[in-house]
């Protein structure tokens, strides 16, 4: 065991041995870095978050909320359906998180070449497509998504970070999000995470707006999002993982106290 006081993580590690800290280490670098990564790029085509929706339509500033709900159920409808065989692509589709990724580049493509309208059809093919890479992160971490429980935390890893977080004021951090998450049913989880994948979407009709234009900016920015709602379900299972083996609290607490060191 390492001495934690040399390490700087003082008693919220206490008790912890090196491989779990090895582990909670490599999870808060996927997390900054995803994070960082995806903030980065939403700002540069898309604005701070904060001013999103007030740079929308009307029309579909009124509608994000009711067309956000209604992507993420579906997605929810069609993804699990796709995934029902114990092997991944067992159902028919292709699967593996760089054929996600293409897969949504080119229904970002498509959606941008008509601006918003066709950016809003194309939103629950592309929220379908990533919860399927969620589910299968999830798979990949001995998950069994005939368990309801881990169904709804497919459906979380859509609330955890993201565009808009370093204007969320409210956000106490990863752990605080994941506690506030845990427990919900399938239908509450949706509305749960509705808020924050409704900033993901705003991003996304902001910066797909200019019909033609929209299509190069929707191949870019759809697998970039993907790419991080794919980290972030392996740091979200990677977690449960650790928790069913030690005590939830204590893993929490230290992986705070890793992450703050990381500036994630």
């Amino acid at each position: 065991m390492n001495d934690m006081t040399d390490d700087g993580l003082g008693n919220a590690c206490a008790g912890l041995g090196e491989d779990v800290l090895v582990e909670l280490r490599a999870i808060a670098r996927v997390a900054t870095e995803a994070n960082g990564l995806v903030l980065t790029l939403a700002t540069k085509v898309g604005g701070a978050a904060g001013a999103v929706l007030d740079r929308l339509p009307i029309a579909v500033r009124d509608r994000l909320g009711d067309l956000t709900e209604a992507a993420l159920r579906e997605s929810y409808r069609v993804a699990f359906r796709t995934q029902d065989g114990p092997v991944a692509g067992e159902a028919g589709w292709a699967s593996g998180p760089g054929w996600h990724r293409a897969a949504t580049a080119v229904t970002g493509a498509i959606g941008g070449l008509g601006g918003i309208a066709t950016t809003i059809a194309e939103l629950p093919v592309t929220t379908t497509l990533i919860l399927r890479s969620i589910q299968e992160v999830a798979r990949g971490h001995g998950e069994d998504l005939a368990d309801p429980d881990v169904r709804a935390a497919c459906i979380a890893v859509f609330g955890l970070g993201g565009p808009g977080r370093a204007d969320d004021q409210a956000d106490t951090g990863l752990v605080a999000v994941r506690l506030a998450l845990s427990g919900k049913t399938v239908a509450p989880m949706i509305a749960a995470v509705l808020a924050r994948y409704g900033v993901m979407v705003g991003q996304k009709a902001l910066a797909q707006a200019t019909p033609l234009i929209g299509a190069a900016v929707g191949a870019t920015l759809n697998p970039a999002f993907t790419g991080f709602y794919q980290n972030m379900a392996d740091v979200h299972f990677r977690l449960r993982k650790l928790e069913r083996a030690h005590d939830p609290e204590r893993i929490g607490a230290c992986y705070d106290r890793i992450a703050a060191r990381l500036g994630g």
